[in-house]
This record gives C-alpha cells, structure tokens and sequence, in this order.
C-alpha cells in the first residue's frame, strides 16, 4: 500500500458527497478537532477533521500535482521498498560514495565519520570538482 499526502488547512478544497467543498474554518474544541465546510451555495458544514479525512464521503482535491495512482513511475520510496537485500546494499554504498564526494564522508557529516574519513582527495577543503575527479579514477 503507498501512501501520499497533502496540507489540509484553510482554503483545502474537498469533494464531499459528490459536491466540491472548501475548508473555510479549522478549530480545537473538546470533542476533537473540527472543520467548517463551505459549499458551492455558501452553506456552512461543520463535522469533525476525522470524519473529513477518513470517510469514504470525502475526497482531497489537491491543488498541486503530486504523485498519483496513475503515474507511469513510481516515487522511489515504492521503488527502494521492492529491492531485494543485495540490490538495497548496492544503493546504500552508491549513495555513500555521493555523500563521500560532497560533503568528504560517506554518512554526510563529520559528526558520524568512519575512521580516516575524510580521505585527503575527499577532503571538504578540496573544490568539488577535485572529489568527483578523484571518485571517478578509483578503481571498481
């Protein structure tokens, strides 16, 4: 199962029983959180943030394209999920080596540095360029 995301808030638009609805108001209250709805006609709902997120009767309407059901590709989280231990340990040590090259450690950061890291051709100090050439003439 994947799973998107998307704000809600003040100005989300909603389907809701088939009509589009706009989240005109969002408020704590003791009962929960709650949303006031406000419909084509001007007609103001008010139901919980629950019921608007997870009943069948609604839908988000996102207002930026995103990720979709649809999409001919998969966003890499699906992607890496599929991977098989030996393909994941592939990926792990090519996203090393990247991290190796712009920032001179293969975590990313000298707070978690390998012993010897940074190597002198990966040094931080060193232009970009320098590290990438470096990487490149490795052997393997």
């Amino acid at each position: 199962m994947s799973r998107a995301g998307a704000r809600v808030g003040v100005s989300t638009y909603f389907r809701y029983d088939g009509e589009t609805v706009e989240v005109v108001e969002m408020a704590a209250t003791t009962a929960g959180n709650e949303v006031a709805l406000k419909d084509s006609r001007g007609r103001i709902l008010r139901l919980s943030l629950k019921e608007l997120l997870f009943s069948d009767r609604a839908a988000v309407i996102p207002n930026e394209s995103g990720p979709g059901a649809g999409d001919l590709e998969q966003i890499a989280s699906v992607v890496l999920g599929q991977l098989d231990e030996p393909e994941r340990r592939k990926v792990l040590d090519r996203a090393g080596h990247v991290r190796e090259v712009l920032t001179g450690f293969r975590s990313g950061t000298p707070e978690l540095a390998r012993e010897g890291e940074p190597r002198s051709e990966y040094a931080p100090a060193l232009p970009l360029e320098a590290r990438h050439n470096a990487k490149a003439a490795e052997p393997g």
